[in-house]
């Protein structure tokens, strides 16, 4: 959510810029390839190294969860062993399933969340570190804007300066810091047995 949103402010501004520019004939356009500047700039590395593990523990728990996901096949598992095992013993197990689901979900709900706050807190820091490297690519080359690539329209030609806004940019945030980044978890969550 953040990302488009962020590539709706700059789309905004940019064509904003070119309805300016249409003034003057002779502007010279930049522009960026957005998704290289998040493969390959120093900072967006630092922190997909640090949240790898959240990453990681929000995927697990949507396994879980998931239509299809472990706990829908156990539940569905046990349905057929119900005659075997009989009606008590069926009922205990699935109330063991659902309260593992409910877990699973809150954990989940949770960890999403956080993950979105550290997202939040990292653009925060590429959005100050950005400014003053497009104003930088600006005063170099003459220009008068930069634009993502993916949001130029039809033929409009530009000046590639990827490789220059990511040097620029690591050297303006090499990395980012992440205050509220949990603790490593001691362990995944292990999937309820089946007996």
């Amino acid at each position: 959510m953040g990302k488009l949103y962020n590539s709706f402010k700059f789309g905004v501004i940019a064509m904003a810029a070119v309805i300016g520019l249409s003034v003057t004939a002779s502007a010279q356009i930049l522009t960026v390839d957005d998704e290289r500047v998040e493969r390959e700039a120093a900072a967006y590395k630092d922190f997909n190294l640090q949240t790898n593990e959240l990453r990681q523990s929000i995927l697990q728990r949507r396994q879980m969860v998931t239509r299809g996901g472990a706990i829908e096949q156990q539940l569905a598992d046990l349905e057929k062993r119900k005659a075997i095992i009989g009606n008590d013993k069926y009922e205990e197990e699935k109330k063991k399933l659902e309260q593992t689901y409910v877990r699973f979900q809150q954990e989940l709900a949770q960890l999403e969340y956080v993950f979105d706050q550290l997202r939040q807190e990292a653009m925060v820091q590429v959005e100050r570190a950005r400014q003053p490297v497009i104003r930088s690519l600006l005063a170099e080359r003459d220009a008068q804007v930069i634009m993502m690539k993916r949001l130029l329209l039809g033929s409009a030609a530009g000046i590639d300066v990827t490789t220059q806004f990511i040097e620029k940019l690591d050297s303006e945030l090499p990395n980012v810091t992440l205050n509220n980044l949990p603790k490593p978890a001691a362990e995944a969550p292990a999937e309820p047995s089946q007996q």
